[in-house]
């Protein structure tokens, strides 16, 4: 009977094992991640593995598993010391799959309104608690107030350089 398991490849080879796997079994499923991020000190989109060095491929056990084990890439089949590999119950591959749209899940930032306490996590500001202002240039910029020498100082930085600051605003003053 065939059903989903687990395989571990190496660094990097997902998408070249998917397609070997394909040869000898039922599917083979990779779910990947579509997000906006820091690459090559640009900010682009990037389509990468939603879990990286891992997919999973429905099978029949007995006739494939020596197949898929020896395939190269293959790292191995995520399995358990007594029951051997283990099974992925079908509901979770139809979960991501709904995730999935236009054969990737995206990753969209969360919607911030004027006034939530923001943390510069990179750039020449890092550390320093910032209050959110407006979007910019479709949402790639935002507008934060930081409090710089005793007053508020309107700043542009990059919607990925800022995350939600969990506690209530802290003045802080850089001086």
């Amino acid at each position: 009977m065939n059903h989903w398991f687990c395989i571990k490849t190496n660094r990097y080879k997902e998408k070249w094992v998917t397609q070997q796997l394909s040869e000898w079994c039922d599917e083979v499923y990779l779910p990947l991640l579509r997000q906006y991020k820091k690459v090559r000190r640009q900010f682009k989109w990037a389509i990468e593995p939603l879990f990286p060095c891992y997919l999973f491929a429905r099978f029949d056990r007995e006739p494939a598993l020596g197949k898929v084990r020896t395939t190269l890439g293959v790292a191995t089949v995520l399995s358990t010391s007594e029951d051997g590999p283990v099974v992925v119950d079908d509901a979770i591959i139809n979960a991501l799959r709904e995730r999935s749209s236009n054969g990737y899940i995206e990753v969209r930032p969360v919607a911030l309104r004027p006034g939530d306490p923001l943390e510069i996590i990179e750039g020449p500001f890092q550390g320093i608690t910032a209050l959110f202002e407006k979007n910019l240039k479709a949402g790639e910029r935002i507008v934060v107030l930081l409090d710089l020498l005793s007053s508020r100082v309107r700043v542009e930085v990059p919607r990925l350089c800022v995350q939600r600051k969990q506690t209530a605003y802290r003045q802080e003053s850089l001086l």
